[in-house]
Parts: structure tokens; C-alpha cells; sequence
């Protein structure tokens, strides 16, 4: 009695180190973009720290409010005289602030669009307004008149008023939420810490060697600031730079805050936009370039949703790009329903096959245990060497099937019998693959070993045929171009060596 013939068990390649790192795949994640073109150039961006995260839009002499849910604008607010500035959240979001370019700043409730207070400080361009992220009455502006602000939202008057800057404040935050610090960059070159006790003065100034477009506080103790073609980033406690990033060509004019508990890299991500159209994704911990977007105009002001859904871009061309990130549906689909108890008593019994009912499972089991047969499987249970190689390069075979048919005949001897026989256009498909795959280190032995029978057996076809010529100098080149990367490989891990002993 025969025994049952076994399968040929297929090739299973070692799993190749993955090409996408986890921040590389959340970041790419910010897909569907949808872009909206406004009358003048997006100046600024704000998420609502509350709520549903809806966004606020500077641009010209108006402030947009954006639905993050259907990402359409809900409200228009109008009431300005000239361009304007800022248009900030309280942290509530009940409220919202703006600035424009007569100096003027007025508070809006975001429901009925109604000016609730305006101040009048200054006749030259109010370009920062901010609230404070926990005193919900405390606002701070920074105005073209080289004067930094503190308001309290319940009278007219400045509570602090700071007169030490030698040219227009671009950036201004507060440095974090449990002090009324701040943190401001003017276009002297210089970031300067500003204490409310201590009148006027800052309690440090860093020069960041430009005019300085953004600030953004990491920590109570660390500090951003762009400015030229740089981000410098800067330890408060030590009074010094400790890391220059100088990943751009042009002006960098944007900074945030860009990770948060729900991303793979934690709250380690700063996405830092400029006027050659790149936004890049830094890792706080190593400040490497970890993702990066390219736009098709200058980037003034960019901006994620503190639930990392929504990712904003403004450009100086106007246009407004809005690109969100995929969620998890919350109900999974295609999970099937549980019916109520009145259908399933209505169908009870409608699958019952009488007596047949055993018969019927006994040969489902029978016609289970059967499995069909490969093309080339069949071939080489029938000793057909020369159709199962051929089977080896049929269409939409895969990669790891090929290599296990040519393992296969090789562990039975049947190499040169497959290859006997042949001519130009049979023999092109096994050197095509053997150029293809010369350059995996998995699939070199194999790859070696056919083409070691082929040149053997075939060399005068090859020298007569332009087509094979060819391709077997392709090969050539990829193995030549393969054995310097190794040598290569070699010398740098000699030096490395070398470097280990020496410390």
C-alpha cells in the first residue's frame, strides 16, 4: 500500500527589518487633505484646548472659526478695521481674542460672535494675543511699539506693562501654566524672560542671533525659538543653548507642540514649518528629523488638535490645509448582529436536512481534508522537471513559491534536467529573476547556484543572444556593485573596532 504523497513545504524568508519606523507611520497617517482658499495670507492657527477641538483661522480682516467634526467653517467673525492678528482660545473655549493692525484688540464670545471688551493700547499692529492657559482673566499682547502687555479681562488698564525690547515682539507665551512667566521674541534677536514681580527689567535675555518669528515653551525650564534659518533650543536653569537645528533653508516661522500620550512618540514630537515650504517633525530627545511634509508655497503658522486628529497648515498664497488622521471605528464592522429572541424561535429548525444531515458533515470533512494542488506541485508530482520551472516564473507567482520550486529541484538532482533543451526566450524569464533578486542576501545562494548551471550549459547561446548578453552584464554589475558594499562594510567595522578598543 502506497503511502500519501506529502506536500512540498514552501520557503519561509527571514523577516527583513521593517522600512517605516511607528512616529513615521502615526505621522503619515495625516491623509484626506482638504484645502480652502482664503483672501489673504494664513497668519495663524489656534485649537481650542477644550470641547470638540474646533479651530480658529487668521486671515486678512477676518477670524474663522472651523468645525473639527466637519472641518467647515461655523463662524465668521468680521470686525476689524485692517488685517488681523492672533486669534487665540481662552482655554474654556468660551472666548476669543484677536488683535489687528491699528493696535486694537478685541475679546469675542464664540457663540454669538459679540465683542465683549475692547482695548485700544496702541495705534501701531497688535500681532500677539494669548490668554493664559489656567487664569482664565489674564491675557498678554506684544504690539509693534516694542511693548509687551499683561491684562486683566475685567478692567481696561495693563496690569504689567514691559518696555524693554529695541524692535517689534513677534512671539509671546507664557512660559508654563502654573506661573504668570513670559517668554517673548522680538526682531532685535533676542528671547527674553519676563517675571510680572520684577518691573520692567527681563530676568534673562538669550540672543538667538536673528529676528526671532516663534517661541515655544517645552517645559518651565526649556524654551524654542526660530528664527533665520534655525531652531535653537535653550536651557533657562543653565542660561545657554544646548542644541541648534539648522534643518532649513529659508526662515522658519512656525513652532508647536506636535506629540501628546496618544502618539508613539509620546509628548516628544515639535513640528517646526519655514518659508521654503517644509514642515518638520523633531524628536525631543535625540532633536532628529523624524517626518517631514513639503507644500507648494511658504509656511507662515502650522498646528495639531490636542486629540491628534486634525493637522492644519497655513501657507502665504492663502490656502488653508486641513489633513486628518484616520481613527478606529467604535463599533467594529462586519460583526455580526445578535437577533432577538422572537426571529430566533420564527427560524428554528430551517437548517435541518433530515436524514442526510450526518451524511452531508461527514463529506464537508471529506472535501476539507482536500486541498488543491499548485501548478507546479502537479508537475513535480508527475517527475515534469522542465514544466515545473517553467510554472516557477508564471504570472502573479510569488516571490517565496519561485524560490521554493528551484530549492526543490535542486534537493532532487533535477537541475540540469529542467534547464536542457532550452533556447533564447526560455531561459530570459530564470535570468531576469536572477537580476531581480541578486541584490536580496537571501535569495544569493540560490540565485548562485542556477546561473553557475546556466552559463555552464548555455554559454555559447548567451555570447549569440543580445537579450542575454545583457542581462548576465547586469548581473555582473549588481554582484561587482554588491561585493564593494561588502568590502566597504568590512573596512567600518574594522574601524569601529579599532574605536571600541582604543576607549
Amino acid at each position: 500500500m502506497s503511502a500519501p504523497l506529502e506536500r512540498i513545504q514552501r520557503v519561509r524568508n527571514s523577516v527583513l527589518p521593517s522600512q517605516t519606523t511607528p512616529e513615521q507611520r502615526f505621522w503619515r497617517a495625516y491623509k484626506t487633505p482638504l484645502l480652502v482658499k482664503e483672501h489673504g495670507a494664513i497668519s495663524h492657527i489656534n485649537f481650542c484646548p477644550s470641547g470638540t477641538h474646533d479651530f480658529v483661522v487668521t486671515s486678512g480682516a477676518r477670524v474663522q472659526i472651523f468645525s473639527a467634526r466637519t472641518r467647515q467653517v461655523i463662524r465668521t467673525i468680521a470686525r476689524f478695521k485692517d488685517t488681523a492678528y492672533s486669534g487665540e482660545f481662552r482655554p474654556d473655549g468660551k472666548l476669543l481674542v484677536a488683535g489687528d493692525a491699528t493696535g486694537l484688540i478685541q475679546v469675542f464670545d464664540t457663540k454669538s460672535r459679540s465683542i465683549l471688551l475692547t482695548l485700544n493700547p496702541t495705534n501701531q499692529a497688535t500681532h500677539v494675543t494669548v490668554f493664559h492657559p489656567k487664569t482664565l482673566t489674564t491675557l498678554l499682547s506684544g504690539s509693534d511699539d516694542q511693548t509687551l502687555r499683561l491684562w486683566d479681562i475685567t478692567s481696561s488698564e495693563p496690569t504689567s506693562v514691559f518696555k524693554s525690547h529695541t524692535d517689534y515682539i513677534r512671539a509671546a507665551s507664557f512660559l508654563s501654566p502654573a506661573s504668570d512667566n513670559v517668554v517673548t521674541g522680538c526682531y532685535d534677536g533676542f528671547i527674553r524672560i519676563f517675571d510680572p514681580r520684577v518691573p520692567n527689567e527681563p530676568t534673562l535675555s538669550l540672543s538667538h542671533g536673528a529676528p526671532v518669528e516663534a517661541t515655544l515653551p517645552l517645559t518651565g525650564t526649556t524654551v524654542l525659538s526660530a528664527g533665520g534659518p534655525s531652531v535653537k533650543v535653550w536651557d533657562l536653569v543653565a542660561g545657554k543653548m544646548v542644541k541648534d537645528l539648522g534643518n532649513f533653508q529659508k526662515t522658519v516661522t512656525s513652532l508647536h507642540v506636535g506629540g501628546s500620550s496618544g502618539s508613539p512618540s509620546g509628548a516628544n514630537a515639535v513640528l517646526a514649518g519655514g518659508l521654503d515650504g517644509h514642515v518638520k517633525v523633531f524628536d525631543t530627545t535625540s532633536w532628529e528629523v523624524k517626518f517631514g511634509w513639503k507644500f507648494g508655497d511658504a509656511v507662515l503658522t502650522t498646528a495639531i488638535s490636542p486629540d491628534q486628529k486634525h493637522f492644519v497648515t497655513g501657507l502665504t498664497s492663502g490656502v488653508l490645509s486641513i489633513r486628518t488622521r484616520k481613527t478606529d471605528p467604535r463599533v467594529k464592522q462586519g460583526v455580526k448582529q445578535n437577533k432577538s429572541g422572537n426571529f430566533a424561535r420564527m427560524i428554528r429548525g430551517a437548517d435541518y436536512k433530515g436524514e442526510n444531515e450526518h451524511q452531508i458533515l461527514i463529506d464537508d470533512e471529506r472535501r476539507s481534508r482536500r486541498k488543491k494542488l499548485r501548478l507546479f506541485e502537479r508537475h513535480l508530482n508527475a517527475f515534469r522537471w522542465r514544466e515545473a520551472l517553467d510554472a516557477a516564473f508564471a504570472p502573479g507567482m510569488a516571490p517565496e513559491l519561485t524560490v521554493t520550486v528551484l530549492d526543490e529541484l535542486k534537493r532532487r538532482g533535477k537541475v540540469r534536467i529542467s534547464l536542457a533543451g532550452r533556447d533564447e526566450g526560455q531561459l530570459e524569464p530564470l535570468v531576469k529573476w536572477a537580476v531581480r533578486n541578486i541584490d536580496d542576501f537571501r535569495n544569493v545562494e540560490v540565485v548562485a547556484d542556477w546561473m553557475a548551471c546556466v552559463a555552464d550549459m548555455y554559454g555559447s547561446v548567451i555570447e549569440k543572444s543580445p537579450v542575454l548578453e545583457d542581462l548576465v552584464s547586469e548581473l555582473q554589475r549588481k554582484l561587482t556593485r554588491q561585493v564593494e558594499i561588502a568590502r566597504e562594510a568590512r573596512r567600518l567595522e574594522g574601524m569601529l573596532e579599532m574605536l571600541i578598543q582604543s576607549h
